[in-house]
């Protein structure tokens, strides 16, 4: 797959957690980093002027914070509800993480992100398997997930 195509598949996904987690047209603008609502709609089409780094990395924090949040909160609704919620953490002071996620710097997406990788860390895929296999962890249907490698050559890693 191209970089060009990992990065339009990113984009569809982001766009499936923005209505998973009931954004707006502005919220979604301002995760992305893309001002011009024009072209956030023309990305949602499949055109679209060409995705640049730093609206690869934004969509790489945001796969990671869906990817965390439904580690901690297996129950799709919960998960969802989640990134709205107030929380005490100090990184928050109150408010949810989507307030902080739209303050608009790509810092406020790493830092909401660092935060959900420290309480749950990436998932180890053979294990995770396992426990599928087994019964014992649930994944949801309603999303697919990039693989962690897609992720990391997002990130530079």
């Amino acid at each position: 797959m191209s970089e060009n195509g990992n990065a339009r598949g990113a984009l569809d996904a982001v766009f499936k957690i923005a209505r998973a987690w009931g954004l707006s047209e502005h919220e979604e603008a301002v995760i992305l980093g893309q001002p011009d609502h024009e072209a956030l709609r023309a990305w949602k089409d499949g055109k679209g002027p060409e995705i640049d780094k730093e609206t690869v990395l934004r969509m790489s924090y945001v796969l990671g914070i869906f990817r965390a949040i439904n580690t901690l909160l297996p129950i799709p609704e919960r998960a969802d509800a989640w990134i709205r919620k107030p929380n005490k953490a100090p990184i928050f002071d109150g408010r949810s993480a989507l307030d902080r996620m739209t303050d608009g710097a790509i810092e406020d997406l790493k830092i909401v992100r660092q935060y959900l990788d420290a309480e749950a860390p990436p998932l180890d895929y053979p294990n995770r398997m396992f426990g599928v296999l087994k019964g014992k962890i649930e994944i949801s249907d309603d999303f697919d997930e990039l693989p962690d490698d897609i992720i990391a050559t997002m990130e530079g890693r």
